[in-house]
């Protein structure tokens, strides 16, 4: 039976979709920002404290919640990418691809013969542990998984129309912290030189008919990512989020006592 994945059919039909990078392995945390109303919830395994026990319980905290369950792999790295599919994840993201070569084969990772090089187990959640007949529907099928790569080094940048050119590859996310180190702004996401190359791939991501990702921390950098065509956006970081939040009431805190 075909199932549609929700990002890749709000994606076609042109709506932008919103998300959160997730590093706290927490199912109840996952599922409280999946009622919030995201579209998705990136599972953090690159920068995250998550291993598969921890992701399995959080892809279905984050379906449980309304939203869809996307995981961050560590890196070009085929287990952990057939971890998050057997686990039942919507998408993979593959981070620090060096290249067209690399973009690939990280696309390719998420697919089965003859498209890619995924091995094979009926048996798991994103079979329905049922051993169907064939693994062309539900999430099995090859075109239910949303692929993403990052790009985020001067391999990448450099050969960015032949990566957006891959024809299974649908989000091309555009990595300003890596970037803003590799270009020599020592983590100043701000710098001119990058908001330019940030501006200018994202154009050629959508020219070329793929979502463009791109990290937003405010609504003002809602409005401007959307101004300038990113429709692949993710909201800042829930560990990040949280202290701020806190942040902002201890300072109310030590501002409302008596002097």
């Amino acid at each position: 039976m075909e199932q549609r994945n929700p990002i890749k059919a709000k994606l076609a039909a042109g709506q932008p979709v919103m998300g959160i990078w997730s590093i706290i392995s927490s199912a109840t945390v996952v599922e409280i920002l999946a009622l919030s109303g995201l579209d998705f919830v990136i599972l953090d395994m690159e920068h995250g404290i998550y291993d598969v026990s921890a992701l399995e319980r959080c892809v279905r905290a984050c379906e449980g919640g309304g939203a869809a369950p996307v995981v961050r792999v560590p890196g070009m790295d085929a287990s952990a990418v057939q971890w998050a599919l057997d686990q039942g994840a919507h998408g993979i993201v593959v981070p620090q691809v060096a290249g067209v070569a690399q973009a690939d084969a990280a696309v390719r990772m998420g697919k089965f013969a003859p498209d890619g090089t995924r091995g094979y187990n009926p048996f798991t959640r994103a079979g329905g542990y049922a051993n169907p007949s064939s693994n062309t529907g539900g999430k099995l099928a090859n075109s239910f998984g949303l692929s993403c790569v990052i790009v985020e080094n001067a391999a990448s940048l450099d050969e960015l129309d032949a990566i957006c050119a891959l024809p299974d590859l649908d989000v091309v996310y555009v990595g300003v912290y890596d970037l803003s180190v590799a270009l020599g702004c020592g983590g100043n996401t701000a710098d001119p030189r990058l908001t330019e190359i940030v501006a200018d791939s994202v154009r050629t991501i959508r020219a070329a008919g793929k979502a463009a990702g791109v990290m937003v921390r405010s609504p003002a950098e809602i409005a401007a990512a959307l101004a300038l065509g990113a429709n692949f956006l993710v909201y800042g970081v829930d560990t990040f989020l949280i202290r701020q939040a806190m942040a902002g009431a201890v300072d109310a805190f030590r501002l409302a006592q008596p002097a």
